[in-house]
């Protein structure tokens, strides 16, 4: 009897250690506004792309813009005297951390804030966490942007995305689709190895359900037989004349620096006819040199605000350019994307701003200031690449609610200082910051960041992630190899 009660007691120490320990894990509540109702007066409503209007004052009740009208004598004082009022920005590609990896789905949200993120769509859900994360952040009980979400990636076999719902017959896409509607999807997402037949069957669901669809260009059908789809990294561009790349690969460097101008030509006028859009997620090209060749190509700033074990998860578990020869075809790629991107956009094809956040280096939120300023470079136009990031983004994931400063809209609103159109550096410097109408100064949002970046670099949180993500990337190496 004595030695069972020394084994429970030892039993019921050894669960509430655990239980202690996955606490100290999880990072600080933050707690949101008490009120999502407001008035911004005195400011300059920018909607890039529409009219700028001077001295407005914008209406918000309960998380919603109702009025946007010339400023009157009997408003409120400003909160921010002369300032720019801009759309929240949107981040149309990223990826969330799985629940295991703890407390980074908060994290992550709060960063998103910190860069004048408003709007999240996840293209491609990590675990079935994502769904309770959405509904967390959507009613503000969590503080950051606003998530939509496409749900698990669809795929045939043999499926190149790790977490896909594979299916291979009319019935079973539709059967998919269905399921992903029933989860709340705001969005279809299709991979690679689709074949032609499930492709077929998700398009007719989607409808259906009124969703649109996006993704990979499955190669089986290939860019000429996809219509209203949105291409993300611009997948199918090289491979309408030329062979596909190999099993379970999506693009090729090699393959875009081949394409004539004459393709090229030929291939934007498909996507014009068959109103294609594009993400190109031209940062995340880019980024990727910072796990292939650290010291030549330094990591973001912004890297300081993850927990260090993300280096570790980068450099050994997700695909980078490896040595001269490829790292300098990712350097002439990036640059040809770039002019196909301009050439896009100048032929009217929306191209949406995207990042593909949780891929090595990406960071959240950060990573879209700098999607924008590829944009900007490759459109030739400040103002597109801030309509990019707000209204086209807006009018492809949740038209009539999100994008532009308008009433009826979510009141998503970034108040600055200074012009983003001549200086696109001032969307780093933003003033206030309104997601669903709950208002945040910068002030605030940067005491949560600090708080964040002390626990996630905390020697507890820093030492207990570290080993275990090491011991996963071990047993992935293991089982890869």
């Amino acid at each position: 009897m004595m030695r069972l009660r020394i084994f429970m007691t030892l039993g019921v120490s050894v669960l509430l250690g655990a239980v202690f320990a996955g606490l100290a894990l999880l990072p600080p509540k933050l707690v949101p506004p008490k009120s999502n109702s407001f008035v911004l007066a005195g400011v300059t409503v920018l909607n890039p792309g529409m009219v700028r209007l001077p001295d407005q004052t914008i209406i918000v009740e309960l998380g919603r813009i109702v009025e946007v009208r010339p400023r009157h004598f009997s408003d409120p004082a400003p909160i921010c005297e002369g300032c720019i009022a801009m759309p929240g920005l949107i981040d149309a590609h990223v990826h969330t951390p799985p629940k295991a990896i703890v407390g980074n789905q908060e994290l992550f949200s709060l960063l998103y804030l910190a860069h004048g993120v408003t709007s999240v769509r996840d293209v491609g859900e990590t675990d079935d966490s994502i769904p309770a994360l959405a509904r967390r952040l959507n009613s503000a009980r969590l503080i950051g942007p606003h998530m939509y979400r496409c749900g698990r990636v669809i795929e045939s076999a043999p499926a190149s995305w790790p977490a896909a719902l594979v299916v291979e017959t009319a019935e079973e896409a539709s059967a998919a689709v269905d399921q992903m509607a029933d989860s709340g999807a705001d969005c279809i997402k299709v991979y690679n190895e689709l074949n032609l037949e499930a492709f077929a069957g998700v398009i007719a669901a989607a409808e259906r359900h009124g969703l649109p669809v996006l993704g990979h260009v499955p190669h089986a059908v290939g860019l000429t037989r996809v219509v209203d789809f949105e291409s993300q990294h611009m997948t199918g561009l090289p491979y309408v004349d030329r062979p596909r790349p190999g099993l379970n690969m999506d693009i090729h460097d090699a393959d875009v620096l081949a394409m004539t101008e004459e393709e090229v030509g030929r291939i934007l006028n498909v996507a014009v006819a068959n109103r294609v859009s594009f993400t190109p997620t031209l940062a995340n090209l880019s980024l990727r040199l910072s796990a292939s060749d650290p010291a030549r190509f330094p990591p973001p700033a912004a890297w300081r605000d993850l927990p260090e074990f993300w280096s570790m998860v980068w450099q050994s578990l997700v695909g980078h350019p490896t040595g001269e020869a490829e790292i300098a075809q990712r350097l002439q790629s990036v640059a040809r994307y770039h002019q196909v991107v301009g050439e896009a956009h100048a032929r009217g094809i929306d191209v949406l701003a995207g990042t593909d956040t949780l891929m090595p280096w990406v960071m959240p939120g950060a990573s879209l200031h700098q999607e924008i300023e590829a944009l900007a470079l490759a459109f030739a136009d400040n103002e597109a690449a801030l309509a990019a990031a707000t209204r086209i983004n807006g009018q492809h994931i949740a038209p009539g609610e999100v994008g532009i400063i308008a009433p009826g809209m979510r009141a998503d609103i970034l108040l600055l200082n200074e012009d983003p159109v001549v200086d696109l550096g001032a969307l780093t410097r933003w003033r206030f910051v309104a997601a669903g109408g709950w208002l945040y100064s910068r002030e605030d949002i940067d005491v949560a960041v600090k708080r964040y970046r002390r626990h996630f670099h905390g020697k507890f949180y820093s030492w207990t992630m570290n080993w275990i993500v090491s011991m996963v990337a071990q047993d992935a190496k293991h089982t890869n190899g």
